[in-house]
């Protein structure tokens, strides 16, 4: 096989918006398919590139998943490499970018077994409401918006977080509700599209529901974008989505840089599909 397109178990066919990079693949003459990146039965050696893609059960099984990546690394070609992998499945990452000057939301970091008095932080900060979430989670597994009246409840949440790992402390972003996050998306460091990824609250403004491609028009916010990837490793990444959201203050912050296994959104740009095949090719 030329390409291992990675996915797991939950989407043996790939998720819709991921699934098109597999026959953009096979129309540049390449052999490709979706392999489930803890299938025993897969010789990695004989794959030319593994490309993981919807292996979205990797932070509930985080060692396992880094181990695996190793190993597999170790023997063909894995994108984005093991290295990556690991230090992106666990948010500290945003420490290292925002030391480096980048916007991040603010952040209160409570270690493994910690707490926290909620109440006093938010008071101290301004807060009006916080998000609290595990540093190792994807798909807001675990993550819960807490307003004022509930800050009690926030402290022993944030305990019962603390006891399986690092937990995150943030002010709740009002722009999620009128305007979502955005999201920017690279192959081999070179921007690709962007999205605009909407509110999932009941207040989400009607008929902005689902995501969809925009041609981005804040010359800032791209230029941010394009910061955060290289900060983050640049042309060295295969891909990466920048997601960025607007503060309470009008200012826009990185949310996340994705470069293990995040949702690109490619058929919401006519090209894109074959554009990342080809930075697929680019490599072997």
């Amino acid at each position: 096989m030329d390409i291992a397109v990675i996915t797991y178990a939950g989407l043996p066919q790939m998720n819709p918006l991921d699934a098109p990079l597999v026959p953009a693949l096979q129309a540049l003459g390449l052999e490709a398919r979706p392999v489930i990146w803890d299938d025993p039965t897969v010789d990695w050696s004989r794959v030319r590139a593994a490309v993981v893609r919807n292996a979205w059960d990797s932070h509930l099984r985080r060692e396992e998943f880094v181990a695996w990546a190793d190993r597999v690394g170790s023997v063909t070609r894995l994108f984005n490499p093991a290295d990556v992998l690991r230090w992106n499945t666990h948010k500290g990452y945003l420490k290292t970018l925002e030391a480096r000057g980048l916007p991040l939301t603010p952040t209160v970091w409570v270690p493994p077994g910690g707490t926290l008095d909620v109440a006093a932080t938010a008071r101290e900060r301004g807060w009006d409401a916080v998000v609290l979430k595990p540093a190792v989670a994807a798909g807001g597994l675990k993550v819960f918006i807490v307003r004022r009246e509930q800050w009690d409840d926030a402290s022993v949440k944030v305990a019962e977080l603390a006891k399986e790992g690092d937990v995150m402390v943030q002010p709740y972003l009002r722009a999620f509700e009128t305007e979502g996050e955005r999201s920017y998306i690279f192959f081999n460091g070179v921007f690709s599209h962007a999205v605009r990824r909407p509110p999932t609250l009941t207040t989400a403004p009607r008929g902005f529901a689902e995501p969809h491609g925009f041609t981005p028009d804040n010359a800032a916010e791209a230029r941010l974008a394009h910061e955060v990837m290289e900060a983050s490793g640049g042309a060295r990444l295969l891909y990466a989505r920048v997601d960025v959201a607007t503060d309470n203050e009008g200012r826009t912050r990185l949310q996340e840089v994705e470069v293990t296994e995040p949702c690109l959104f490619l058929p919401m740009d006519a090209g894109a599909a074959e554009r990342m095949a080809r930075a697929v090719v680019a490599r072997l």
